[in-house]
């Protein structure tokens, strides 16, 4: 093309490396907003239970949902695809009322570890429900991040406690339901805008936990409702960021990416919780990071 052509009229294609580190980063965005959030409610979980912070989580997204809808004003979803969007909100329900427990229960970094399990999870039913096909370079990415939660873990399970063996059960099962949370996400992402997205994500929950929230409710004191708000802010960055992620990007191939939040939960846990982090900790973290480096590559 001439080099008199106006850079405006001039084709921007971006290499494929390029291209595919941009979901990514995104997905990266997105992990640090979750472990943000994951923060948060648990210094909120001191005075309130699992299901009032489940309806926090949405209720106070809703509101940030709704304000970026009413100026987008994209289109609702069709007919068929309701019924997904009503079982992918159930799903994050019982996902989030589980992990929120599990937070109650465990230090922030060994909660996070555990849901790590999650990306397995994905990739598995990805295989199944969405006919991918990962390479030999993502099951490496994923060994490495499953090693680093291990490592993470294995200063708990070789302690006794009824109370910390039951947050990690709690962290397991919720991890297992995120897997179908992602695979439907990624299966929707390709129909629904991430406005609507956002709205339904947050609003179907809200008002399907709305009577069991009211029968558990505790009174909110005034100081609380700046970090309700919080939570709803971190929990729309983190889930426009991984939809958007999810629409170029094969689940599988993404999967790995969620260990880049163990790093930050290991930060927080130390800055807001004073929780040390141990040697375990540091080779945890370093085990993820090379996995997810792995993937970047490749």
């Amino acid at each position: 093309m001439p080099a008199s052509t106006p850079a405006s009229l001039r084709p921007t294609l971006l290499s494929p490396r390029l291209a595919a580190a941009r979901p990514v980063a995104a997905a990266m965005l997105a992990a640090a907003a979750f472990i943000s959030m994951d923060a948060t409610i648990k210094a909120l979980a001191v005075t309130y239970g699992a299901v009032q912070l489940t309806f926090f989580r949405f209720v106070s997204g809703a509101a940030f949902a709704l304000v970026i809808w009413a100026v987008w004003r994209t289109p609702m979803p069709t007919r068929a695809q309701w019924k997904l969007h009503l079982l992918r909100s159930a799903l994050l329900m019982l996902t989030l009322a589980l992990y929120f427990k599990a937070l109650s229960m465990l230090d922030l970094a060994q909660a996070v570890a555990m849901g790590y399990t999650a990306p397995i999870f994905i990739s598995l039913l990805a295989m199944l429900i969405l006919r991918e096909r990962p390479g030999r370079w993502v099951w490496a990415a994923l060994a490495l991040g499953l090693a680093g939660a291990g490592v993470a873990l294995w200063p708990e399970l070789g302690q006794s406690g009824r109370p910390r063996l039951a947050g990690l059960l709690y962290a397991g099962l919720s991890a297992i339901s995120f897997a179908f949370v992602m695979v439907l996400t990624r299966r929707q992402a390709q129909h629904d805008s991430i406005p609507t997205f956002l709205l339904l994500q947050n609003v179907l929950p809200t008002v399907l936990m709305a009577m069991p929230a009211a029968s558990l409710w505790k009174p909110v004191a005034a100081v609380d409702w700046p970090a309700i708000a919080a939570v709803g802010a971190f929990a729309s960055v983190g889930l426009a960021a991984i939809t958007w992620a999810l629409r170029h990007m094969e689940a599988s191939r993404l999967a790995p990416v969620e260990y880049t939040g163990f790093v930050w939960a290991a930060l927080l846990g130390h800055a807001v919780f004073g929780e040390v982090p141990s040697a375990y900790t540091a080779g945890s973290a370093l085990l993820i990071v090379a996995g997810c480096l792995l993937l970047l590559r490749r």
